[in-house]
């Protein structure tokens, strides 16, 4: 494994799992909808498969990590109302800004 693909591995593994914590968190809460709770915890393993994919599998598999990243802001995105009746903005420029240095680090390294 190349440094820039262990650094991508770790990233990806890190956000997908440390994304599934909240999932698991409101399910006992159920204080957001269970479609968004079940969304995001899609979009975390979405992320983590995409990663052992591109580092397993030779073939393309950006379009995984992509839509399980989606999945995680728009089920972010719906919490943030729930909760909140608002979206914290800069909670979102921090996950986009995530999300967008681990795509193209995934397309770079993979």
């Amino acid at each position: 494994m190349e440094f820039l693909q262990l650094i991508v591995f770790c990233l990806g593994i890190t956000y997908g799992g440390l994304t599934i914590i909240p999932c698991v968190l409101q399910l006992k809460k159920k204080q957001v909808n269970l479609w968004a709770n079940i969304l995001m915890a899609v979009g975390a393993a979405l992320v983590i498969v995409a990663i052992d994919m591109g580092y397993l599998v030779d073939r393309e598999t950006t379009w995984v990590l992509i839509l399980g990243l989606l999945c995680i802001h728009i089920a972010a995105i719906n919490n943030g109302f729930k909760l909140y009746g608002h979206i914290n903005i800069k909670h979102h420029i921090i996950r986009f800004i995530i999300s967008l240095a681990l795509v193209i680090l995934y397309v770079i390294a993979f």
